[in-house]
């Protein structure tokens, strides 16, 4: 019979084990960066959105024009469904009609 040789088995099961605790570390990495990746971008996008829904708030110049306004409620709408795909969406740019 041969000898068993525990030492070496030891450390071989060692280096495994620290070879996959590496690749799994690896792998977190990754993911945690296309994470944050889609959620950056995301939150850009809402903030964005949120931007050019508040613009014409700040935007407003009486002096511009003397014509009635029409009121319409369908910009802010688009404004707003915008932005709320946008918060929801994997492609924050991608605006689909």
């Amino acid at each position: 019979m041969t000898p068993i040789d525990i030492p070496t088995i030891e450390r071989q099961a060692r280096e495994l084990r620290a070879a996959e605790i590496r690749r799994l570390n690896g792998l977190f990495a990754e993911r945690l960066a296309l994470l944050l990746k889609l959620a950056t971008g995301s939150a850009l996008a809402g903030a964005r959105a949120l931007g050019e829904t508040l613009r014409p708030l700040f935007a407003w110049n009486p002096q511009k024009s003397t014509a009635p306004v029409a009121v319409s409620i369908e910009p802010a709408m688009a404004r707003l469904n915008n932005a709320v795909r946008s918060l929801f969406s994997w492609n924050p740019q991608e605006r689909r009609s």
